[in-house]
């Protein structure tokens, strides 16, 4: 987003136990102002200008308020291509965050040639979708070539399989137990096996481990109630009176290796840094099942939504659930609000706060990597600061 803002979080502390922690935010507001008064085409045109982070499913997000607001049918074979390019960049942003980020953790250097591998497959997968490589414009159309998209998603998984998983891709979607795990971090020269090996030699597997809980599906109407009711919604969201998480977690918490975590580590490190990398692994897969459902339309229903003015919609994207909300009068937008995971999971009694306020360390140093830790695998979408302040302040 442009501009994005920053977050700054101050960890309070005593002997290395965290005693409270404080969280200040100048992520911007206001910027779903700058469609207000334009044309739905014109808000699908701003929408690439101003996020920059998460692009696709911003613009899906978008669209798909538009389409509601404007009473237009769904399009469930252009819903799936769109569907696949939001998996595509989800699969991105987790790669660049073990890519980019992991390493710095276990004193070892990025793969930069990975990194720069990666940023060709959007505008590829784009271009053999979509016509003109146009996919989130109200009048969109499909141009599909299965042959090019096929060998796309091949390449794209045989780079993770070198890059992130050292040639083990296969093995490690076939984890189901912590003693297989084990069995894999033995046997793989992988990063993942670094950082994970890590963590468990300094006892860090449970490190801010809470009882925050996931966020559940929300039911539309209720949500664009409490949207339009409350105007701190998109500040400060909260569900039935209480916070929770969207993170990736949300998606992995069936996987039964995540499910034998849980129970051993709750929703601390070891169990976060895991669901990132089942969601990698998993994601060629569900790319080849889109695409298939792309090209045998009869495995897709259509639907007509209803024609009110508003419009809401709620896209899963890489960091968690993202909500847009507007409102059409005379063809242009009235009102706009939108809820990026940022704002679920940085919220000043959210899954961050609660998650640094558990951790204990034997030193200033693991304090702060700790939470440096927790802090990347919940994953901002924006810059933030880390203050450590040695105080008894509680909170």
């Amino acid at each position: 987003m442009t501009p994005a803002g920053a977050i700054d979080i101050h960890l309070y502390h005593r002997s290395g136990t965290a005693t409270g922690v404080l969280i200040a935010s100048t992520r911007p507001d206001t910027v779903a102002q700058v469609f207000i008064g334009k044309t739905p085409e014109q808000l699908l045109d701003t929408v690439p200008l101003l996020f920059t982070l998460c692009g696709n499913a911003q613009a899906y997000a978008a669209l798909s308020a538009c389409r509601a607001a404007l009473g237009l049918a769904t399009e469930p074979d252009l819903d799936a291509a769109r569907n696949l390019l939001v998996q595509l960049e989800t699969l991105r942003e987790h790669a660049w965050r073990i890519l980019l980020d992991w390493p710095g953790f276990v004193g070892v250097a990025p793969d930069k040639k990975a990194l720069a591998a990666l940023l060709k497959f959007d505008a590829l997968f784009k271009r053999y979708l979509f016509k003109n490589g146009e996919a989130f414009k109200l009048d969109s159309r499909l141009d599909i070539d299965a042959t090019q998209l096929t060998h796309l998603i091949a390449e794209l998984e045989a780079l993770i399989d070198v890059s992130v998983f050292n040639g083990r891709l296969a093995d490690f979607q076939m984890l189901s137990g912590e003693l297989q795990l084990q069995d894999w971090l033995k046997q793989n020269d992988a990063l993942p096996a670094h950082l994970l090996n890590y963590l468990y030699s300094r006892n860090w597997a449970a490190s801010g481990q809470n009882a925050m809980a996931c966020l559940p599906p929300l039911d539309a109407d209720a949500l664009n109630r409490q949207m339009q009711e409350r105007a701190t919604f998109s500040r400060l969201p909260c569900w039935q009176g209480r916070c929770f998480e969207t993170t990736l977690l949300n998606r992995q918490l069936s996987q039964p290796l995540i499910v034998d975590l849980l129970s051993r580590y709750g929703n601390g490190l070891m169990v976060r840094m895991l669901a990132r990398l089942l969601e990698i692994a998993l994601i060629p897969s569900q790319l080849k099942q889109l695409l298939m459902q792309i090209t045998d339309p009869s495995a897709l229903s259509a639907m007509t939504a209803a024609n009110d003015g508003v419009g809401l919609s709620q896209i899963q994207a890489a960091r968690g659930l993202l909500i847009h909300r507007l409102e059409l009068r005379q063809g242009r937008v009235y009102d706009y609000r939108l809820v990026a995971p940022t704002e679920w999971n940085f919220h000043t009694d959210g899954v961050v706060v609660q998650s640094l306020k558990q951790l204990q360390a034997e030193s200033l140093n693991d304090l702060r990597q700790q939470a440096e830790l927790l802090i990347n695998a919940i994953d901002p979408c924006v810059q933030y600061a880390l203050n450590l302040t040695d105080s008894p302040l509680t909170s």
